[in-house]
């Protein structure tokens, strides 16, 4: 299936002025295209890139429920003033390991950027994998009419 012109329209043709192979192009709003980006910071030695998780559009064909659970995973961020791990709260005490405290500040927004991308790719996987009791009877649109 080729994609149409409008699908590319908001890729760039230069990433960290890397040239974006075509096969990206075709992912670059899926998980591909991300670890594709991150990689690029990575090779311009940014140890902890900018986060990802919102350039990822949903799989059109997730059910309402796990079209939720994914957008909550999304929207789970870092919060720098307390510094609390993964998944945060209050028992989980921000211990510095080291001086530099900013360091270990994007450490763990990278840790909290990595484990929500694991979970949303989760959510994805159990979804389409078609065998998920929790997937609502009206499954495939999130904004799909449900019934009772």
């Amino acid at each position: 299936m080729t994609k149409s012109a409008s699908s590319r329209a908001h890729v760039p043709d230069l990433y960290l002025n890397v040239e974006v192979p075509e096969r990206i192009q075709d992912l670059w709003f899926r998980w591909e295209g991300a670890e594709w980006r991150r990689m690029r910071h990575m090779g311009t030695n940014n140890l902890f890139p900018p986060d990802q998780r919102y350039s990822v559009r949903p799989p059109r064909e997730l059910c309402a429920l796990h079209h939720e659970h994914w957008v909550g995973y999304r929207n789970m961020n870092y919060d720098p003033v307390s510094g609390n791990r993964w998944p945060g709260g209050a028992g989980s005490p921000f211990i510095p390991v080291g001086r530099d405290l900013n360091r270990v500040s994007e450490e763990r927004r990278c840790e909290w950027d990595e484990k929500a991308s694991g979970q949303m790719l989760l959510i994805e996987t159990i979804c389409l994998s078609g065998t998920s009791p929790q997937c609502s009877p009206n499954a495939g649109r999130p904004d799909a009419e449900l019934t009772t």
